[in-house]
């Protein structure tokens, strides 16, 4: 199977469960009052970083992830059961974006972290919930809300210490094999390596890592070759080592990759790097002088070695030892927190048969009501149920909604217009106080 680094899917967590309607009927006690149940929470998609995968790979079968909704409450105060979360697992490196805001999701950098990228639903209140001393037995309850969707892209930088940077055939690979435990293929052809492997280089109880990046390029950042796939498991790492062949103009190709390098992402010139001088078993002492006197212009540390016999391993192991801790260790790109926008109330007087399909001339002013929360709470409800809407009658009271109306012109009998619903507007404080007034006058 080809290696991905990028891969898209879709999670979507499972809806809340209803709240449940119900009235206690005992032997003894016929009108028990309300005995409604909430619903369950609905089950969330996680991300988890491990370490024993490294590509996206298992994920290529299947590409939508599904959590179950919740259960709805039952009658007897038995709330629902909650639905159960599900973690798609991913290599450490893994970073995680919303393919629709570009919103960086996760970041996951070390093994065990777990970021939850679809959040479920949040169960309704059984009737249970809505008894008060005025209203003893409400027959009504609240729905649970949906689960998140999100089509998420899933994309792996490689997290190293060390990145091998270099043109085909360079012996990156060899260099890779001579130093760690990894065993990449290696050939004498361009291209061997089409992933990046990674290997672990272990001294008096310390150790780091070290991946060999497939070959790059002229014109890699521009999406030629095989570079521009893999550049961006150079950003991983903590210091980039550059391997060049001696017998194929090391300086200009130098010069040629980290203007590559630069194109891609300028930052990652900056990052700590060294010259490895590979193949100089090849060379005679004076042409790898000559070499060595060439690249030092370029203000990084220079050494020289040969893969292939093992000349010069130790000095390039200890070398790299002796520069890694003074590099900063690597941390997550910061993850910003959403921002809810919570929409404000307003209220727009609409046409009437724009919004309700009616050609009726006479019919009463309409009244659309926009707003991110009261949207939301009628949301909850079966407006065809005469208690729930009486409810929230009172609820929208409080909210303000009357106020906004009345303030906008509305009379008594006008419809408002609330998402899907419509309500008859009613001025109930003007009624309360009339009758007030009238009492007081007999």
């Amino acid at each position: 199977m080809a290696f991905r680094d990028i891969i898209t899917i879709v999670t979507q967590a499972g809806a809340g469960g209803d709240g449940c309607m119900s009235m206690k009927t005992l032997k003894y006690i016929p009108k028990g009052g309300p005995d409604g149940g909430a619903g369950g929470r609905g089950g969330s998609v996680y991300l988890e970083a491990i370490s024993d995968v490294s590509s996206l790979d298992r994920l290529v079968g299947k590409r939508v992830f599904k959590a179950k909704s919740g259960d709805n409450g039952t009658g007897r105060d038995c709330n629902g059961r909650k639905a159960d979360d599900i973690t798609i697992y991913v290599p450490v490196g893994t970073m995680a974006r919303d393919e629709d805001t570009g919103e960086l999701l996760a970041d996951l950098i070390s093994v065990g972290e777990r970021v939850c990228v679809a959040q479920g639903g949040v169960g309704g209140r059984g009737n249970a919930s809505f008894a008060t001393s005025r209203r003893q037995a409400p027959r009504f309850a609240e729905l649970g809300t949906p689960g998140v969707k999100r089509r998420v892209v899933l994309e792996l930088r490689s997290i190293a210490d060390v990145g091998l940077v270099g043109y085909p055939n360079a012996g990156k690979s060899s260099l890779l094999a001579a130093l760690s435990n990894a065993k990449p293929e290696i050939a004498s052809y361009p291209f061997t390596t089409l992933t990046p492997n990674l290997g672990v280089i272990d001294k008096n109880m310390k150790r780091f890592t070290l991946a060999d990046i497939p070959g790059i390029i002229e014109g890699a950042s521009e999406g030629k070759g095989l570079g521009f796939e893999f550049l961006r498991h150079i950003s991983r790492t903590r210091l980039l080592a550059y391997v060049l062949d001696i017998a194929e103009e090391p300086a200009e190709n130098l010069k040629a990759l980290q203007n590559e390098v630069e194109t891609y992402d300028p930052l990652l010139l900056a990052k700590q790097g060294i010259i490895i001088l590979n193949k100089t078993d090849l060379a005679e002492p004076d042409e790898v002088q000559e070499q060595v006197d060439a690249l030092s212009e370029f203000g990084l540390p220079v050494i020289t070695i040969s893969a292939l016999d093992g000349l010069g391993l130790e000095e390039l192991k200890n070398l790299i030892f002796d520069l890694l801790p003074a590099v900063a260790p690597l941390k997550a790109m910061p993850v910003e927190a959403t921002e809810v926008n919570i929409d404000p109330m307003q209220v727009v007087k609409v046409e009437p048969q724009q919004e309700l399909g009616t050609n009726d001339e006479a019919a009463a002013a309409a009244w659309l009501v926009t707003g991110h929360e009261v949207e939301r709470v009628i949301s909850r409800f079966d407006t065809n149920n005469a208690d729930a809407v009486a409810y929230l009658h009172h609820h929208f009271m409080s909210m303000g909604v009357n106020k906004l109306l009345k303030r906008a012109g509305a009379a008594n009998g006008d419809d408002v217009i609330i998402a899907d619903s419509v309500f008859e507007y009613f001025d109930e404080e003007a009624h309360t106080s009339k009758a007030k007034a009238a009492k007081s006058k007999s």
